[in-house]
């Protein structure tokens, strides 16, 4: 697609045109998706985090200012996610070692083993306002002690989807969690 067409496209999609979205998806997930599994050499991490660099460009089109460059702009957006796993990756690692053995390699820590019934049930109410999907993972892993292997499994997708949608539903839910837990 040549540039014009693609800053044209940005400008579309900043004013809401889904149709533009997805020209530019099925323009550019493809080699975009060779990129990310080419650094990460892991085709379902690859799938996702391709995934989640378009669900962030809808999701923030009408924040997107791209005046020049757009093929560039695409690939630095999708490399500041690799970079951003990579780094987030690292710090798991290091406070995992930091910990130690304090706790099993594996374990989720859920919802159920640090609140009360009630605050349990207020929990899962609000959960509803969730999208299904997000609802889904949401209330299998904090609520119900599913890890996310066991979510990804249930689902088929792969574990880094999972913890995308616990991550986002966690976000979500953030501001009313803060207030019930304080």
């Amino acid at each position: 697609m040549a540039p014009n067409n693609l800053l044209a496209l940005f400008e579309r999609i900043q004013q809401d045109d889904y149709q533009a979205f997805e020209q530019l998806f099925e323009a550019h997930w493809r080699d975009l998706y060779r990129y990310a599994h080419k650094v990460l050499r892991d085709a379902p991490a690859a799938e996702d985090i391709t995934q989640e660099l378009f669900c962030d460009l809808w999701a923030n089109r009408r924040q997107l200012l791209v005046r020049t460059n757009a093929p560039g702009y695409l690939l630095g957006a999708l490399r500041k996610k690799i970079l951003t796993r990579f780094r987030d990756a690292d710090i798991r690692a290091r406070h995992h070692k930091l910990l130690g053995a304090a706790q099993e390699p594996g374990v989720e820590v859920t919802f159920r083993r640090l609140v009360s019934q009630d605050t349990l049930r207020a929990i899962q109410h609000q959960a509803q306002l969730l999208p299904p999907k997000e609802k889904e993972v949401f209330l299998l892993g904090m609520v119900d002690d599913f890890s996310v292997k066991e979510i990804a499994e249930r689902f088929a997708t792969s574990e880094q989807t999972v913890r995308n949608q616990l991550n986002s539903a966690l976000h979500k839910l953030s501001p009313f969690l803060t207030k019930l837990l304080s």
